[in-house]
């Protein structure tokens, strides 16, 4: 397909040379005595917009800097090459400024102006092929794309969006493991203003304390023994973006710090450097650990507890929503329908009530990993309850019940095994919490500090 380019002169002759040398050159090209006439082009022709334009700098009726913000006011993004006459290229310098892609001093060299050509056509293709791909992430994590109709879901969804248009804010996604909190935080950063930056995402627990602050912060050349060239952090890539940190909760007290001042400046320095950087990067983390716990142990700071959590956006744990399990369920089926090629057609009642019926410990995550199994060994229309294997319960080392069983597995500590068991006494037991503590053989005050202590009001519905 050819390159479309506009050539806006108010002399015929300049119009007519450019458009000889430029068709011949393989281009498609269409020549304006004015501005006015270009822009009316754009408004009333489809697939109108030229990959680039070659303006003269002084025209009757619009110069070309204030084409130059019409363009911008319009939202058309497309490079300006300025044409200018020797006196004026201070003006053409300040258009660059403006926005130009670059000038051209009149009489214009035609070698010059093709190699201006062919860079402006290469950076603006990988511009548009960016764009493309934003657009693409961004139609890929649409808020709706959090399923569910329970309560707990429908707040996830309407504190995002409420989030997206404060796009500075630092976020907290607190949650069980497999909830969804990555999907969350991409979900909030594609459909914020920072859309067009960079999305970036560590797992804090995925690296040792050292490689860890080089990742986020970087480092200058000598810095340490490896570093022979100097190296920009996780910090510096997400400029005008999003930097992710997953299980911020295994970050070191000293790096928490760290942390802590980029938050309050919105500057660091690189390992072994001496300039303050700064960056304009959105936190968004997330824990499956209670962080009001970890203070209470020294094991989180309180000043950073407080400073991320901003806005704590709680995902719930997939056992507790009910018939979203099966929402999400036929969601996923979908999904690896196409991926695989098949043609399931759902769930049979038995396959659902069994899915109904399990906890979940891996919540999301483990569903997921159920059902691709499920999909690749199942023989049917639909799926089957034996097409699910799903782990006993004990299995995963979390607690597991079946009506009023309690399960709890081997090497855990007495710590664990007394929240398991007073959250599974609150979730089996509808009477008042005098009452529960009497069956626990605590007072109710006692019950209370246990329940704030193991944050158990935020997982146990009553």
């Amino acid at each position: 397909m050819k390159k479309k380019i506009y050539v806006v002169d108010d002399e015929p002759k300049i119009g007519k040379l450019f458009t000889n040398v430029l068709e011949r050159d393989g281009f498609e090209v269409k020549a304006f005595m004015n501005p006015v006439k270009m822009l009316k082009t754009l408004e009333e022709e489809k697939n109108a917009v030229p990959d680039v334009v070659l303006a003269d700098m002084m025209m009757p009726e619009m110069n070309g800097v204030e084409l130059l913000e019409t363009l911008k006011d319009r939202g058309v993004s497309v490079p300006v090459i300025i044409m200018t006459a020797h006196s004026s290229v201070q003006t053409a310098v300040e258009a660059m400024r403006q926005g130009a892609f670059h000038y051209l001093q009149k009489p214009v060299n035609l070698e010059e102006m093709r190699a201006l050509l062919d860079k402006a056509l290469k950076l603006y293709g990988a511009q548009q092929e960016l764009e493309e791909i934003k657009t693409k992430q961004k139609a890929k994590y649409p808020i709706e794309g959090i399923l569910g109709t329970s309560d707990a879901i429908v707040r996830v969804r309407e504190t995002i969006q409420t989030l997206c248009g404060a796009s500075n804010t630092t976020v907290l996604f607190s949650g069980e493991t497999g909830t969804g909190k990555n999907l969350a935080s991409k979900t909030l950063h594609y459909n914020s203003p920072r859309a067009k930056k960079q999305f970036t995402e560590i797992n804090c627990a995925a690296l040792p304390d050292n490689l860890l602050e080089a990742e986020l912060f970087g480092y200058e050349e000598g810095a340490f023994t490896d570093a022979r060239d100097s190296k920009q952090g996780l910090i510096e890539v997400a400029d005008g973006g999003t930097l992710f940190l997953d299980e911020i909760d295994s970050m070191s007290m000293a790096l928490q710090a760290k942390l802590l001042s980029f938050l309050e400046s919105r500057q660091f320095r690189r390992l072994g450097g001496v300039e303050d950087l700064t960056v304009d990067t959105r936190i968004l983390c997330a824990t499956n650990a209670n962080l009001e716990e970890s203070v209470k142990d020294k094991r989180f700071r309180k000043d950073l507890f407080f400073r991320i959590n901003v806005v704590n956006v709680k995902l719930p744990a997939l056992r507790h929503m009910d018939e979203d399990v099966l929402v999400i369920a036929d969601h996923l089926i979908q999904q690896f329908s196409r991926d695989l090629g098949r043609e399931v057609q759902g769930f049979t009642e038995a396959a659902e009530q069994k899915l109904l019926d399990h906890m979940w410990p891996g919540n999301v995550r483990e569903l997921r990993n159920v059902l691709e199994r499920a999909m690749i060994f199942a023989r049917g229309e639909k799926i089957t309850a034996d097409d699910l294997t799903l782990a006993p319960p004990g299995r995963l080392g979390e607690m597991h019940a079946a009506g009023e069983a309690f399960q709890f597995p081997m090497n855990r500590t007495l710590k664990d095994l007394e929240k398991a068991y007073i959250q599974r006494t609150l979730e089996i037991n509808d009477s008042s919490y005098a009452d529960i503590a009497d069956s626990l053989g605590i007072s109710k005050k006692t019950l209370w500090d246990k329940r704030k202590r193991y944050n158990l009001d935020e997982v146990v519905d009553r």
